[in-house]
């Protein structure tokens, strides 16, 4: 009994320690492995349209980097699962060894009970044994005490036949663990070598484009030099555009005063003819009053009561000073600002393949590249929608016969560079996600647009205004 004890406390112990050794659930593991298993079934079909131009594209070498992690991922699940399943098999094992040892216990236990039936197995031993009682309490007791061996002899058979379902189905579990090791093992190996494949593709696209490095470089240059130039012509117009806002507020300013002053001197003209006329007015009173009385006095009569002299007129109250109506203009300005962070992409779908500011280049750690904006990377012969409601501000050619659209929003300015046509003008009103343009696509079947936020002449990150980025 105490063996069989601390064989059942050895055996909870270990399963415990293994246990606690798992931080991760066979379920959790597999639900983990399904979502990355669809994320690699739409990247490929992503990579599959991408391959369709170049496998050179910026777009296909991330969305690449993409299916790379997420194999990546799904063989250190692979591995997990494994090492669950392992423990799993152990553990059955463990729990097998247990009750079969438990099951030969059960088994010489009843042989002992079948032996001892055997030898009193006749009626007339079990009479004597109940008739050699001292008293008839002791008779009753010995009749209950046979009855519950009777009982005992078939609980002890029931509870070997348990036993023996008990290890047939842990045998099954442990033999479906194994069967699921298997799978695993196979599907890992499968896993590793479309990781091994991927990574190959991978090398050797960045083995060609450090072929082209210098050649790359120069190009960088190049284009980085292009937009210096249509950044100087970004900060022109919107400088031009704050001095015409300018002198129109000048203007109008000026205005306002000029028409206050009219304003005034008309005031004050009316209000001096109104006492001009006032004073004239009593002046007249008091001329025909002297009059009334001298007459009066000359006839001998009673002097008559005295014509009332008007009080003087309170002046005319001024005019309310009219103010230009800026509800309009400051609403739009103040919806734009509180909507950083929540704008719309200016592409119906894409990834960012630069960052704003100076950064590496996404393959070429040696080349440092400065973006006024964020280089979107999207499909080909893809639009670019305007992020909010504006004006279209400016449309401007860019060396090499690319175009860039710059919208106003009020002080703020959204600019959308690198394109092959444009479907608006200048002057034209636009609302958001409405298309503007069609992103041009290179010979590397790069479909790139360089976005861009202004705030006046600063430039801004348009990480902190788009949604989700």
């Amino acid at each position: 009994m105490y063996m069989k004890t601390s064989l059942a406390l050895i055996f909870f112990v270990i399963s415990t320690l293994i246990l606690a050794q798992q931080p991760y659930k066979k379920e959790d593991l597999r639900k983990q492995s399904r979502a990355l298993t669809n994320q690699i079934a739409s990247l490929n079909k992503t990579l599959s349209e991408n391959t369709s131009g170049s496998k050179k594209s910026l777009l296909y070498i991330k969305n690449l980097e993409k299916k790379i992690d997420a194999q990546s991922q799904l063989v250190s699940i692979a591995v997990k699962e494994r090492k669950v399943l392992e423990d799993e098999i152990y553990l059955s094992q463990l729990e097998i060894n247990k009750l079969q040892r438990e099951l030969g216990e059960l088994k010489k236990e009843y042989k002992d009970v079948l032996v001892n039936s055997y030898k009193n197995k006749g009626l007339q031993n079990k009479v004597l044994f109940i008739l050699s009682s001292k008293s008839f309490t002791e008779a009753f007791r010995r009749i209950k005490y046979l009855e519950r061996y009777s009982g005992y002899q078939g609980e002890k058979a029931d509870e070997i036949a348990e036993k023996q379902k008990a290890i047939e189905r842990t045998i099954a579990s442990r033999e479906n663990a194994i069967a699921e090791k298997q799978n695993v093992l196979a599907k890992q190996q499968i896993l590793r070598e479309n990781l091994e494949r991927e990574k190959q593709e991978q090398n050797s696209i960045l083995v060609e484009y450090r072929k082209k490095e210098g050649e790359i470089r120069n190009e960088i240059a190049a284009k980085q030099a292009e937009n210096r130039k249509l950044e100087s012509e970004i900060q022109r117009i919107i400088e031009e555009e704050i001095r015409i806002a300018r002198e129109k507020a000048e203007a109008e300013r000026k205005a306002r005063e000029e028409a206050a002053r009219l304003e005034r001197e008309r005031l004050a003209k009316l209000e001096a003819e109104r006492k001009a006329k006032e004073e004239a007015e009593r002046r007249a009173i008091e001329e025909r009053n002297r009059k009334a009385r001298e007459t009066a006095q000359a006839a001998g009569r009673p002097a008559p009561t005295p014509e009332p002299v008007p009080e003087p007129a309170k002046p005319a109250p001024v005019s309310e000073k009219a103010f230009v109506d800026r509800s309009a203009e400051d609403a739009a300005g103040a919806s734009f600002a509180a909507s950083q962070g929540r704008l719309p992409w200016p592409v119906a779908k894409g990834d960012v393949v630069g960052r704003f500011g100076r950064h590496k280049h996404a393959l070429l750690p040696n080349i440092t590249e400065n973006h006024a904006g964020v280089m979107i990377a999207t499909s080909a012969g893809s639009s670019a929608r305007a992020v909010y409601a504006g004006k279209i501000q400016a449309v401007m050619e860019i060396a090499g016969g690319n175009k860039a659209v710059m919208i106003s929003h009020g002080t703020y300015f959204t600019v959308y560079n690198n394109l092959s046509s444009v479907f608006v003008s200048k002057g034209q009103d636009v609302t958001a996600r409405q298309d503007i343009g069609r992103i041009y696509t290179d010979s590397d079947n790069n479909t790139i647009l360089d976005f861009q936020v202004w705030k006046g002449t600063a430039k801004q990150n348009p990480e902190t205004w788009l949604s989700g980025m």
